[in-house]
């Protein structure tokens, strides 16, 4: 690639070569200075150079010339390269010239003659510089582009290898649960039988994951069949809680609610919206003491309910809230064990697919809260 280069316009030859030696001195040997003396001569010039590839950041063109006019001129170069800066000089240019150049060729300034030399050599510079800096900032935004096609490959990729990750883990899953579930039931060996329960617990583990990760990839990648109808937030509620009646007393856990609102309809997937809830109680009860309290409060505004899910447990770590709802990475962050990440991860996505919106925080006087607004 050759120099860049200035093209100049005019059909007055004493005007070229004032011009040229101008911009000559004003821009050194890094830029070629072309001029020629008409219209037709200059776009035959201007696509000659841009089909070599020479950079042509700027065209003077004087606007009366017995061929073409000069907005023509500045007209057909910009449709030809739109990242050119373009100066009409000249003393007999009409409003509509100059209007036409504006709007047709995005004139950068236009300067009368006769000119000063000062302010035409810095008008330059400044067109100079400010190509430069849209080329800069192209070029900025095609890395950009290509960064960005990168990550959405990869992370197509990784759904794409979650959802056959668990789709896979299924099957043999069903057969290790069956087989475990058989050697308690057969043998009267006690170490037998203890085994047989940390494969089973060890199992579930790996079954959760497989539902919450083939969950979040399916929604993320749209390919999860939601079921939107008109239900009432509190009722959903309620059947999280059913879903936990058993374990909640079990561990001697307290639910107190706290609602200074009615319930509300809202259009949602509520077998989601009930995951949610089960999600978020399945992380208290984890976490929270035996013969501990579970609150749920919940107040609105015109056209919101906040909702706040509390336990008493140990709370969050100071490094584990920024990353709490991504999956894979609050895991190892967190104060509280495993499998919390991947869980709430999931939550988040269900409550971003309905447009509601979810948070953590630790209440003031111990333990985790849970905000959550419909």
């Amino acid at each position: 690639m050759g120099k860049k280069t200035v093209l100049c316009i005019d059909d007055e030859k004493i005007v070229l070569d004032s011009l040229k030696k101008e911009l000559k001195n004003a821009l050194g040997k890094e830029f070629n200075i072309e001029i020629v003396e008409s219209g037709v001569e200059a776009l035959e010039l201007f696509n000659e150079l841009h089909n070599d590839n020479i950079e042509i950041p700027i065209v003077i063109s004087d606007f009366i010339m017995p061929d073409m006019k000069g907005d023509e001129v500045l007209k057909s170069i910009k449709e030809v390269n739109p990242k050119v800066y373009s100066i009409m000089l000249t003393g007999q240019a009409t409003i509509e010239g100059v209007t036409n150049a504006i709007n047709k060729a995005g004139l950068y300034r236009y300067i009368a003659k006769p000119w000063e030399t000062h302010y035409l050599v810095l008008t330059v510079l400044e067109a100079v510089k400010s190509y430069q800096k849209d080329v800069e900032l192209e070029k900025r935004r095609m890395e950009l582009e290509e960064a960005n096609q990168k990550l959405i490959k990869l992370d197509q990729a990784k759904s794409y290898f979650l959802g056959l990750l668990s789709h896979e883990l299924n099957t043999p899953l069903i057969g290790i649960n069956g087989n475990a579930k058989l050697i308690k039931e057969i043998s009267d060996d006690p170490d037998i039988k203890e085994s047989a329960d940390s494969i089973l617990e060890s199992e579930a583990k790996l079954r959760k994951f497989a539902e919450l990760s083939l969950l979040i990839t399916r929604i993320q990648t749209n390919k999860y069949e939601t079921t939107f109808y008109e239900e009432k937030l509190f009722d959903t509620l309620e059947a999280s809680l059913m879903n936990f009646k058993t374990k909640f007393e079990q561990s001697n856990v307290q639910v107190n609610k706290y609602f200074s609102c009615d319930d509300k309809l809202y259009k949602m997937d509520s077998s989601l919206i009930c995951k949610t809830f089960d999600i978020i109680f399945d992380n208290c009860l984890k976490f929270s003491k035996e013969n501990n309290e579970i609150s749920i409060s919940a107040k609105q505004d015109s056209n919101h309910i906040y909702m706040i899910i509390r336990d008493n447990g140990i709370g969050f770590s100071d490094k584990s809230i920024e990353n709490l709802f991504q999956p894979f990475s609050a895991d190892e962050l967190m104060s509280h064990s495993e499998g919390t990440g991947l869980s709430l991860a999931a939550a988040k996505v269900i409550m971003e697919l309905h447009n509601f919106k979810i948070s953590a925080k630790n209440a003031i006087d111990g333990g985790a809260e849970i905000h959550l607004v419909f």
